[in-house]
């Protein structure tokens, strides 16, 4: 019975050891939009600009919280070495019997009767030797102007998190499409390179026999055994390109490079599912790109620099209140337990400082302003020509798909046609690196459209 049990315990352990071991080595499958969604929740920049909301919404507390009660307490205490003692002369007072008596002399204010109860000459100590004291503060803003800026400069900071936000997700989604495409773009032209590679590699042992039976030289083959060599050449680097594809896409993204990556998406559909002629005829709209709303919160921030420098013209009040407590209390002791009060600060002369301060906003603010108009037409720039660099790689591509059709058909005659005796190695030899070459041509023409689409599709704001 033990040992079935062991049996039993060793059974299940297996299982869940190649139950676990095959969920780390299952691939993870993703779509464009998945990883560009993975990308913004675990990219380490994407993380610091949702931080930067949150340090955002912490710092819009913390100015308001400067104009709230502020209560602060303090508690010290004091060893006095030598306490210092203040004696006081008696007065002489002859009564109707003639007997001589002693008065001590009042202590406080006129009118008080207040007299210190001791005997003439008497030395008053003016502390204690120890003593603990512990003061109760509460203080109120009322008025001021910098404050108020202030609170309005919160708003204008939270927005500007908002928009990096908004700035840096635009860029994390166009850099994961062009890294994905480039993926696909590099796979495809690896698999169209094996395929030729394959039927090369056929061709060529069909040479080889056709050349023991001395129907061609020894030079034919060996010209085409060089062109499979240089396939196969071409086809190690787009393997390793692939490998530095995906390693790419694994850093932006935010996933370990140990993970196997595989994407779902068809480098077909890729073109097909894209409106081509709908993104060209948008209008561009300024206003709505995030680089030019960046900008108008420069020049929110220039607009409230230049507020607070003008509230320094205004007076600050605050109120106060100021509540002490002694743990001993001497005999002579001029310590108020509760103080309350008002502090009014106004500004009345600064030798011109204010007013050239003053002066200096304006012109950076003239500055963000000028700096706004000349991005808003930098951006019209930018958008004519990724329009126009759009309309020119669609063009390219169609004609570098023709081309491939074109060369490949020229490679297939060419080569039935040395079979038969009709041309020669060499003329496969330049079919072969015509069809290669045309097939260069194309991805670049695809991946050159892709990004050139992102790239417009990011100007004008257009979400997925």
């Amino acid at each position: 019975m033990k040992a079935q049990l062991n049996l039993l315990i060793t059974v299940v352990a297996v299982l869940l050891v190649t139950n676990i071991k095959a969920q780390q080595t299952a691939p993870m499958n993703l779509s464009l939009k998945q990883a560009q969604e993975y990308a913004l929740a675990n990219n380490a920049n994407m993380k610091n600009a949702k931080l930067d909301i949150e340090i955002a919404k912490k710092k819009i507390w913390e100015t308001k919280a400067m104009g709230l009660p502020q209560v602060s307490a303090k508690g010290s205490y004091q060893h006095i070495f030598k306490v210092p003692v203040l004696s006081f002369p008696s007065t002489a007072i002859s009564n109707e019997r003639g007997q001589t008596t002693f008065s001590a002399s009042p202590i406080g204010a006129a009118g008080d009767s207040v007299y210190l109860n001791m005997a003439a000459g008497a030395p008053i100590e003016l502390g204690v030797k120890d003593n603990a004291t512990l003061e109760f503060n509460v203080s109120q803003l009322i008025f001021s102007g910098e404050y108020i800026v202030g609170l309005q400069a919160t708003k204008v900071f939270f927005q500007i998190s908002q928009n990096s936000l908004q700035q840096n997700t635009e860029d994390m989604k166009e850099t994961v499409a062009n890294s994905y495409y480039m993926i696909m773009v590099v796979e495809k032209n690896k698999e169209i390179l094996e395929q030729s590679y394959g039927n090369l590699a056929k061709t060529l042992m069909d040479m080889k026999e056709m050349n023991k039976q001395g129907f061609i030289e020894d030079t034919d083959v060996d010209q085409i055994e060089l062109t499979l060599h240089v396939l196969e050449n071409g086809i190690k680097t787009l393997e390793n390109q692939v490998t530095a594809a995906y390693d790419l896409l694994k850093f932006q993204i935010g996933l370990p490079f140990e993970t196997e990556l595989k994407l779902t998406e068809e480098l077909d559909n890729v073109i097909s599912e894209s409106d081509l002629a709908t993104i060209i005829s948008k209008k561009f709209q300024v206003e709505n790109n995030i680089s030019y709303k960046m900008m108008e919160n420069q020049e929110e921030v220039g607009i409230l620099n230049l507020k607070r420098q003008k509230s320094a013209y205004l007076p600050s009040l605050a109120a106060f209140y100021m509540h002490t407590e002694k743990a001993q209390q001497a005999d002579f002791d001029f310590t108020m337990k509760d103080i309350a009060g008002l502090s009014l600060q106004v500004p009345i002369f600064s030798s011109g400082m204010r007013n050239v301060m003053v002066k200096q906003r304006v012109m950076e603010l003239d500055k963000i302003r000028n700096s706004k108009a000349y991005v808003a037409q930098g951006l019209e720039l930018d958008f004519i020509n990724s329009r126009n660099t759009l309309t020119s790689a669609y063009d390219k591509y169609l004609n570098e798909k023709r081309n491939i059709e074109l060369t490949e058909r020229i490679y297939n005659k060419t080569l039935i046609k040395y079979k038969e005796g009709v041309s020669s190695s060499m003329e496969v030899t330049t079919a072969q690196n015509q069809y290669l070459t045309a097939q260069t041509n194309y991805f670049t023409a695809l991946y050159s459209l892709v990004s050139s689409k992102n790239k417009l599709e990011k100007l004008l704001n257009i979400q997925d």
